[in-house]
């Protein structure tokens, strides 16, 4: 059976339900990895995270990009970069904010750029433009 990890910060709760979400359509396998107020995980996250065939990373955006609280889970990811121990993985990113424009796609930018860091493989919505 293929296992996905959904590893998301949320701040007022809006990236949960759309992790939660994630974790419905996914189906069986798929675990809820959240990030604390203060920016990290338990150690049997970071297990669950290696373990994983598939990485979904989401984060609220705030002023153009994710959080800190994600920012800190990404930068602390070095240890698992540092032996390509996420290479080859399927990824792919959610985000959320209360603008309709714009200011997502820093987000999604981001959480792409961190995936193509560790080598992995990105993938994305598959969805046409909302005016076809």
């Amino acid at each position: 059976m293929t296992s996905i990890a959904i590893v998301f910060h949320s701040g007022y709760g809006h990236t949960a339900k759309q992790a939660a979400a994630g974790q419905q359509g996914a189906g069986p396998g798929a675990v809820l990895l959240p990030i604390y107020a203060e920016g990290n995980l338990p150690d049997s996250a970071w297990d669950t995270l290696l373990a994983a065939d598939a990485i979904i990373m989401g984060s609220p955006t705030y002023m153009g990009n994710v959080s800190w609280q994600f920012k800190k889970f990404a930068d602390a990811s070095s240890k698992p970069w540092f032996s390509q121990a996420w290479k080859d993985k399927v990824a792919a990113g959610f985000t959320n904010s209360a603008s309709i424009n714009g200011d997502k796609n820093g987000t999604l930018d981001y959480l792409y750029h961190l995936a193509m860091q560790h080598s992995m493989v990105w993938i994305g919505t598959g969805m046409l433009p909302s005016n076809k």
